[in-house]
């Protein structure tokens, strides 16, 4: 109890010092501090180390106090034994102890015994000389077990009062605590050890079982993670704990919040283009009549601004449609068919031959069946854009080849061009809306790798920007997670 008094004493003393508060902000700063697994084992070890010392204590004395209680059996016994050896003989005592007798009573291989003999007025009759007498009172036959001291050491010693014939002597043993010491500290050590060696089995099922109990969180963060960036679906609740439904709950809410948010920028995307596309067709086809009608040169020239104007206005119209319809929650109203990505590239074939006539670019198709699964709609924008942005960037007399086929068991759909290139710093960062490399010619808005961007996003896939092998321009290559049989080849 003494030590549990410093120990608690000692914490008070810390608790007060001003090191105390450095010593709490450094913990919370700790990295065990910040993991909840390493907070529930900070909050259990306090308890668990208590509970090892109130332990410990508690078994060190209920093993020293009955081994202490038998070596002082055993010296009140050899008092006794002693006391047997007085001789009343007229007025007189004798201690009729012989040598041999008292060698086997010294007789100890690790501890010195002591004894005296005191006559009924304290008169010393036999014995070692020194040994101070009892300052309690005694009882005749009941021992009185104290400790004191004899040539500078510790003893124990157990006093007793025997008759004298009539009166009264005084018996006291003395013996030195080597053997106690060595028991206490045996005693010791063996309740320490296990203590020690059960409290690092605890902390270890401890740490191991709120791993255990913390494994639901760690299954819900990964659901998370691996959630695409499109999927603002609910999250299921069933197979949370109880304390962390309401951060699931709260999730799913945001996510909702989100979705609507989404719905609401695709829904206003998609009115403003839809009324844009009309005003903007109307007034194309009014000043495309116009110019067939004789004018002035600089009337002509403003026309043919206005024309273009409006061409490229109707164009970011239609992407703008376009953009909506590839985000997330957007596309779902689209069905999924089977489709050659040849059939998408024919399609269009007539309207970029026109686009590439004026600037005398070469034009070239390299197509082989590739057939896969996807939503035409969102594939025909892809497509378009591609090889609308290498076109509306490929400088006069440049070279533009469009592929498709399967590489590797992979649908893949690839446009290469011969034009400035795209530097590498730019290649992360062309997919954003609205982008254009510093220094870009030609009337682009910057959607048009962005919603390529949403496409492939929509449908798995990815899209890299590579030089191609002259080192001089860009390719640009879709590859989709699968590729289909094409029906030809049954």
């Amino acid at each position: 109890y003494m030590c549990l008094d410093c120990a608690l004493s000692l914490n008070r003393q810390v608790l007060e010092s001003a090191q105390f508060e450095d010593s709490v902000t450094c913990l919370r700063n700790s990295r065990l501090w910040r993991s909840l697994r390493g907070r529930l084992l900070l909050f259990l070890l306090p308890p668990l180390v208590f509970i090892m010392i109130a332990s410990a204590i508690a078994q060190y004395y209920l093993s020293v106090r009955p081994a202490d209680r038998v070596f002082d059996i055993s010296l009140s016994d050899s008092a006794f034994a002693i006391s047997k050896e007085l001789r009343v003989e007229g007025d007189r005592v004798r201690f009729a102890l012989s040598e041999d007798t008292a060698r086997l009573l010294r007789s100890d291989s690790r501890d010195e015994i002591y004894y005296v003999v005191r006559g009924p007025q304290g008169e010393l009759i036999a014995g070692d000389y020194g040994l101070v007498a009892s300052s309690g009172m005694l009882a005749t036959d009941q021992p009185r077990i104290y400790d004191g001291a004899f040539n500078q050491q510790k003893v124990r010693v157990a006093a007793i009062l025997t008759d004298c014939g009539g009166s009264s002597c005084q018996v006291e043993v003395a013996e030195t605590l080597n053997k106690r010491n060595a028991l206490i500290n045996d005693i010791l050590l063996g309740t320490l050890i296990p203590q020690l060696i059960l409290g690092g089995i605890a902390c270890a099922l401890i740490w191991f079982g709120i791993g255990r109990a913390l494994s639901p969180l760690h299954r819900l963060s990964r659901v998370i993670d691996e959630r695409s960036p499109r999927d603002l679906g609910p999250i299921d609740t069933g197979n949370a704990p109880e304390e962390a439904k309401s951060f699931v709950v709260a999730l799913n809410a945001l996510f909702e919040k989100l979705k609507e948010s989404g719905l609401a920028q695709q829904r206003f995307i998609s009115t403003a283009a839809h009324q844009l596309r009309t005003p903007l067709a109307g007034l194309k086809a009014e000043t495309e009549l116009a110019l067939f009608e004789p004018h002035s040169s600089d009337l002509r020239e403003k026309l043919e601004h206005i024309n273009q104007s409006a061409t490229r206005a109707s164009r970011l119209a239609t992407q703008l449609l376009a953009l909506a319809r590839a985000e997330p929650n957007a596309h779902h109203v689209d069905p999924i068919a089977t489709i050659d990505l040849i059939f998408l590239v024919e399609e269009h074939i007539d309207e970029w031959v026109q686009l590439a006539a004026p600037k005398y670019i070469d034009l070239g198709f390299e197509l082989r069946p590739a057939i896969m699964q996807g939503k035409a709609v969102l594939l025909r924008e892809l497509v378009r854009n591609l090889v609308h942005n290498a076109l509306e960037y490929s400088p006069e007399n440049g070279k533009v080849t469009v592929r498709c086929g399967i590489d590797g068991g992979h649908c893949s759909f690839e446009v290469e061009d011969n034009g400035a290139g795209i530097p590498k710093v730019y290649r992360e960062i062309i997919f954003e809306r609205f982008f254009r490399c510093p220094g870009t010619l030609g009337t682009g808005s910057g959607l048009g790798l962005a919603i390529a961007k949403e496409v492939t996003l929509a449908h798995d896939a990815s899209i890299t920007v590579n030089d191609p092998p002259g080192g001089t321009g860009t390719i640009v290559r879709v590859t989709f997670p699968a590729a289909g049989e094409h029906p030809l080849s049954q």
